[in-house]
């Protein structure tokens, strides 16, 4: 039996991880961070620059303060009706980004218009009309840099995450895929820690100390599994994934398509930073983290480059099973639950499909904070037999892989 794992951030929870809630308050303290040199921001407090900088950098922070409490305001006034729903960092980044993709024509988006006429009415000498997509897409990078400072923490403990050990070690399960919407290491960390193989789409760290993205791999592991391996295909990215480009030798000739051999990869040895190929090139990484934040703008990021790739193994991956375990994720991503929803919904001949959700909540707390089509149908799946709830955290001792397995197995 093929398997297929959907985790959230539930399950980051118990390692002592940021929740939401947790990054949402430390985004609406951006003078706490400042700008470095190489264009990522940074806490103050970690690298401890010179106080003329920060003191030189205290009003753009205090734009980007002034900006995201405006859309804090607009986003509360939007849910205010909705009980319990409480505007998050995701949300924040929603806004900023909608604002920067139509003020630079990236996503044209006439309904923005009065609102960016709004942001100038409401927030007087913040920025000229010209500038405001700018401020916007400051906003949200800093934002991005922010949880992936959070996220990269230590985590206080792991072993609550054994029973996908134990999922990887069952030999009664031909494969396990896990699909992870987190952006930090932890699961992956773990399962190598305890000896299971992790195959996550990169090849093993070059002479430049570069993990180099490569697909192909999803589809091999097989050839050399001599310990028990999962597939982990991170549909949001990760805080440890960059795009690198080579740079041309000192003396040599610029690039004309400088672009041309940009690829995603994962910087597994600071330490071979300077490294140089085969042409005498450093390879550079560029921007921040690659990972998706915000609400909703992540489905259009859903067919770019890396993330289309991921989502197109997450779709044949669930066409070739009749099981899908969640623990961890509150149903709060429209384009998964889509996704979910077909599943369930179209069998293929295949036999009856059965969705595991492992959650302490109750099923009516899930029904109501679920998003788009879930909340609807999980009543329904659960009479018809296709959805069991497990109610329990995970890590519980009540939630054994045997317990775990016997529904999977079972009818």
């Amino acid at each position: 039996m093929k398997v297929c794992f959907l985790v959230g951030s539930g399950i980051s929870r118990p390692a002592g991880l940021p929740s939401v809630h947790e990054i949402t308050k430390q985004v609406l303290s951006p003078k706490e961070f400042f700008l470095s040199s190489d264009g990522v921001y940074r806490r103050v407090e970690a690298v401890q620059p010179s106080p003329l900088l920060v003191q030189t950098q205290t009003p753009e922070m205090e734009r980007i303060e002034q900006f995201l409490r405006w859309l804090k305001g607009l986003a509360e006034l939007r849910y205010a009706a909705d009980a319990g729903r409480w505007v998050n960092y995701e949300d924040l980044a929603y806004l900023a980004a909608q604002i920067r993709d139509d003020s630079h024509d990236q996503y044209e988006n006439p309904a923005i218009g009065p609102l960016i006429c709004c942001g100038l009415n409401s927030l007087p000498g913040l920025c000229s009309a010209g500038k405001l997509g700018e401020l916007a897409g400051q906003a949200e990078d800093y934002i991005a840099d922010v949880v992936a400072e959070m996220l990269a923490r230590q985590p206080t403990q792991s072993e609550h995450l054994d029973i996908f050990r134990e999922a990887a070690s069952d030999h009664r399960l031909e494969e396990v895929n896990l699909f992870s919407l987190n952006h930090d290491r932890l699961l992956e960390n773990f399962l190598k820690s305890k000896g299971a193989a992790v195959v996550d789409g990169f090849d093993e760290e070059n002479n430049l100390g570069i993990r180099k993205w490569n697909p192909a791999l999803f589809d091999c592991w097989r050839t050399h599994a001599i310990t028990p391996t999962v597939r982990l295909f991170k549909l949001h990215g990760s805080i440890d994934w960059r795009r690198f480009r080579p740079r041309e030798a000192q003396g040599g000739d610029l690039a004309s398509n400088p672009w041309h051999e940009e690829y995603v990869g994962i910087r597994s040895n600071p330490a071979l930073a300077n490294a140089r190929d085969a042409q005498g090139r450093a390879h550079e990484e560029l921007d921040r983290a690659l990972f998706l934040a915000g609400t909703f703008n992540k489905m259009l990021d859903y067919l770019n480059h890396v993330f289309l790739e991921l989502h197109y193994r997450f779709h044949r991956a669930l066409a070739h099973t009749t099981r899908l375990v969640v623990c961890g994720y509150g149903f709060g991503d429209k384009g998964i639950n889509n996704r979910i929803a077909d599943w369930m919904g179209f069998s293929a001949g295949q036999g009856k499909r059965k969705m595991i959700l492992i959650e302490p909540r109750s099923l009516d707390e899930v029904r109501r904070s679920s998003r788009g089509v879930i909340g609807g149908r999980l009543m329904i799946w659960k009479d018809e037999g296709s959805f069991v709830h497990l109610q329990f955290p995970i890590g519980s001792p009540d939630l054994t892989w045997e317990r775990l397995s016997r529904e999977l197995l079972g009818d």
